[in-house]
């Protein structure tokens, strides 16, 4: 990930400083929270919590304020300090910093003779930058991956890790069988893949997507949007899979929008259409370093070209070995 500047921290803190995030399965996988080191400190006593949502204002923590902790927490003026903890990705490192808050509330968690509540807290300062940066850039890819309907990235052996993938190969899991693919190109909306001509009889199916990724389990729902055949090829097919928005993982987002602020590097990576998608029932060529024989789909939307351009890719750009 790249070092932000000062400026465009102060950037994202003025942008989203008061989005809050619930730390929900999906968004502790994409932001690497360590919920087992998170603990809130007042006076000499550490007390640990869970972190169940924040924003980079305010914070609310289950935390257990049994053996009078709240008598504590009020003799010090409600003033505590949040220690937060986050994995770096790839390493067995950590990022830890503490954050000054003060405690605007508490409220029951489960039954009220329970000793575990939410506690609300709010921060008295700007947060420390690594929080900014965590937040603001998850909610960054968020945004911007809405956005972005008219992207296609063409996915080959150059870019592919570079969008979080540990290879090319998808499996397309149908009626519980997985079956692979290679991935073409990818959107926000679905991906383009070639596949064997067997999947001309399960267009308009619902599938599950998983892709081999090393940032996360990066399965997705979605259909078969079209199946389209492949002049001079008879063992293959062009397949455009739309994906269900609701099932994209954030992590999936967030390479997506790390990799196009690589694209000064290589900007023939990606192109846009303005009337494009996996079931518009037209077909794009795609270049012929974009598919090799060892390599299978990755997630994204195909966008097709518009009805002036070729209907099916050039046979050039096809493996040369049928898919098992």
């Amino acid at each position: 990930m790249a070092i932000l500047t000062s400026l465009q921290i102060s950037k994202l803190y003025e942008l989203y400083n008061d989005i809050d995030i619930t730390f929900t399965k999906d968004i502790v996988a994409a932001t690497q929270l360590n919920q087992k080191e998170i603990y809130v400190r007042c006076g000499g006593v550490h007390r640990k919590c869970l972190l169940y949502s924040t924003s980079m204002k305010k914070s609310r923590i289950i935390v257990n304020t049994g053996d009078n902790f709240i008598s504590l927490i009020r003799e010090s003026g409600n003033l505590v300090s949040l220690r937060l903890c986050f994995n770096v990705p790839g390493k067995s490192d950590i990022i830890s910093f503490f954050v000054n808050a003060r405690v605007t509330g508490y409220s029951a968690y489960s039954t009220p003779d329970s000793d575990l509540n939410y506690a609300f807290l709010s921060y008295t300062q700007r947060p420390p930058d690594d929080l900014i940066i965590n937040l603001g850039q998850l909610l960054e890819a968020n945004i911007n991956f809405q956005k972005r309907k008219d992207l296609r990235i063409i996915v080959n052996q150059t870019n592919y890790k570079l969008l979080g993938l540990n290879s090319r190969e998808v499996n397309l899991v149908i009626e519980n069988i997985p079956r692979k693919v290679i991935l073409v190109d990818i959107s926000s909306s679905g991906i383009m893949t070639i596949g064997v001509k067997a999947f001309k009889f399960h267009l308009n199916k619902s599938i599950t997507i998983k892709f081999n990724s090393g940032k996360g389990n990066w399965q997705i729902s979605g259909r078969i949007a079209r199946v389209d055949n492949i002049p001079g090829r008879n063992d293959v097919v062009l397949i455009g899979i739309e994906f269900s928005a609701e099932t994209i993982p954030v992590s999936f987002k967030m390479s997506i929008e790390n990799y196009v602020k690589t694209l000064k590097e290589a900007p023939s990576s990606v192109t846009e259409k303005s009337s494009s998608g996996p079931d518009s029932g037209q077909t794009e060529g795609v270049p012929a370093s974009d598919i090799k024989t060892d390599a299978a789909v990755s997630a994204s939307e195909s966008k097709p070209t518009d009805a002036d351009e070729t209907d099916t890719a050039p046979a050039s750009v096809l493996p040369e070995k049928t898919i098992e």
